[in-house]
C-alpha cells in the first residue's frame, strides 16, 4: 500500500443497512470491503490483499466480534483491529480486546467524523508497523549479514555450520508458514557467533568424535550463552537471543512462543549438521530426527523428513562453475591444511566468493566434488 492508495478497510457487520450506511460515510476516504459475518470475514482476510483496518460488530449470529478479530489476529496480525458495537456490555467489550487486541473500541452510532479520525489514526499505526518490519528486513538483515561475513572470515567452520543451520530453517519456514520468519533465519545466521573464540582444532576433533579434554568440552558447550549474550544486546533481537541460548538443551515451559517453537527447530537443523560434518548420510532425514535427544516435535520432522532430497549425484566442478545451493561432498583444505569448507555444507554466495579469492592466490586447488540440486541442471 502506498501513502497515495486509499488504504484497504474491512467492515464486519451482521445487519445489511449498518454495512451499506458505513460504504456511504467512508466512500472516498478508504477503500472498503464488507462482509456479513464473521466467516466472511474470515475469507476475505484469508484470501484477498492485506487488509489496514478491520473493524467488526461484537454481536453477531454464529461468531462473535472478539472471536473473529482474534482469529483474523491469527492470520493477518499487521492489520489494526477495531471494535465498532452497540452492544454496552463491559464484559463482552474486555474479552474484545483481551482476545483480539483491539486498537481502539466505539460505541454505534459512531458519527461519521469520529470513525474517519479513528480509522485514520489506525491506518498510522498501520503504516508504522509495515515501517519496523521493513527496517527489520532491510537494515537489520544487513547487519547480521555483515556479521556474518565476519564469522566466515575468522571461523569458516561456524560460518559454515550456521550456513548449513539456516538452510534447514529456510526450508522447514515453508511449509510451517510461522509469522515473523525473520526471526528465525536469524536465529540460524547468528547461532555460532560465539564460537569465535573457539580453536579450530577443538572442532575438527569434536567433528572426528575425538576425545576432548573438560576444558575443551566447556569452551563448546558454552557457546550458545556467548552467543546469546551478544545477540541480547541488538534491539529487536531478544527473542533471536532466547532461541540461540536454547539450541543445545530443551525451552523452559515458560518461554515465549518464537523462542519455543525456534529453539527446536534450531537443534533440528544442527543435528543434520552434526551427521553432515561426519560425512553421513542425510538420505533419511527424519530417522537422524527422531533418534534427538531430548525429542523434538513431529511437526519440526515433518518440516525437514524432505531436506535435500533433491540433491543429485556427485560430480567434480571447477570453482567458477559452484552455484548456492550445491552440497561439498569433500573437505575443502588450503594447501597449508587450513580448513575452509567441511564435506556435507551447502554453498553460499559467501563462501563461494571466499573459494574465489583463495584460487585467485592459488591456496587451494580445483576442481572439487559437489552434488547439485535436481533444479540447477547438474
Amino acid at each position: 500500500m502506498t501513502d497515495t492508495a486509499l488504504a484497504r478497510v474491512l467492515c464486519v457487520d451482521d445487519e445489511p443497512n449498518v454495512l451499506a450506511a458505513i460504504e456511504r460515510n467512508l466512500f472516498g476516504e478508504f477503500e472498503v470491503v464488507v462482509a456479513k459475518s464473521g466467516e466472511a470475514g474470515l475469507d476475505a482476510v484469508r484470501w484477498g490483499e492485506k487488509f489496514a483496518v478491520i473493524v467488526s460488530d461484537m454481536r453477531m449470529p454464529g461468531m462473535d466480534g472478539a472471536t473473529f478479530l482474534a482469529k483474523a489476529r491469527e492470520i493477518s496480525p499487521d492489520s489494526v483491529r477495531i471494535l465498532l458495537t452497540g452492544q454496552a456490555d463491559v464484559q463482552s467489550s474486555i474479552a474484545a480486546i483481551n482476545k483480539g487486541a483491539i486498537f481502539r473500541y466505539l460505541c454505534k452510532p459512531c458519527p461519521k467524523d469520529e470513525l474517519i479520525a479513528t480509522l485514520n489514526d489506525a491506518v498510522r499505526q498501520y503504516r508504522l508497523i509495515c515501517a519496523e518490519k521493513e527496517l527489520l528486513a532491510t537494515t537489520l538483515t544487513a547487519s547480521v549479514k555483515t556479521l556474518t561475513e565476519v564469522l566466515a572470515m575468522v571461523a569458516p567452520w561456524a560460518f559454515q555450520r550456521s550456513a548449513f543451520a539456516q538452510s534447514c530453517v529456510t526450508h522447514a519456514l515453508s511449509k510451517l508458514e510461522w509469522p515473523d520468519e525473520w526471526i528465525y533465519t536469524i536465529a540460524a545466521a547468528l547461532s555460532q557467533i560465539g564460537c569465535v573464540g573457539i580453536p579450530a582444532d577443538i572442532v575438527q576433533a569434536d567433528a572426528a568424535q575425538r576425545k576432548l579434554s573438560d576444558e575443551e568440552k566447556k569452551l563448546l558447550l558454552g557457546h550458545p550463552e556467548v552467543a546469546g549474550r551478544l545477540v541480547e544486546n541488538i534491539p529487536r533481537l531478544e527473542l533471536v537471543a532466547g532461541i540461540i541460548r536454547h539450541q543445545a538443551k530443551e525451552p523452559a515451559p515458560n518461554v515465549p512462543l518464537e523462542v519455543l517453537r525456534g529453539a527446536h527447530l534450531l537443534r533440528a537443523a544442527l543435528e543434520l549438521e552434526k551427521y553432515a560434518v561426519r560425512g553421513r548420510s542425510l538420505e533419511r532425514p527424519w530417522e537422524i530426527l527422531r533418534a534427538a535427544t531430548p525429542p523434538l516435535p513431529d511437526y519440526i520432522i515433518k518440516a525437514l523428513s524432505d531436506f535435500r532430497t533433491n540433491v543429485s549425484g556427485v560430480r567434480s566442478a571447477h570453482i567458477r562453475e559452484l552455484l548456492p545451493g550445491w552440497v561439498v561432498e569433500e573437505d575443502i583444505l588450503t594447501s597449508n591444511g587450513l580448513m575452509v569448507l567441511t564435506k556435507g555444507h551447502e554453498l553460499t554466495d559467501t563462501a563461494i566468493s571466499a573459494l574465489q579469492r583463495l584460487l585467485s592466490v592459488n591456496a587451494i586447488k580445483e576442481p572439487i566434488r559437489v552434488r547439485g540440486t535436481t533444479t540447477s541442471g547438474t
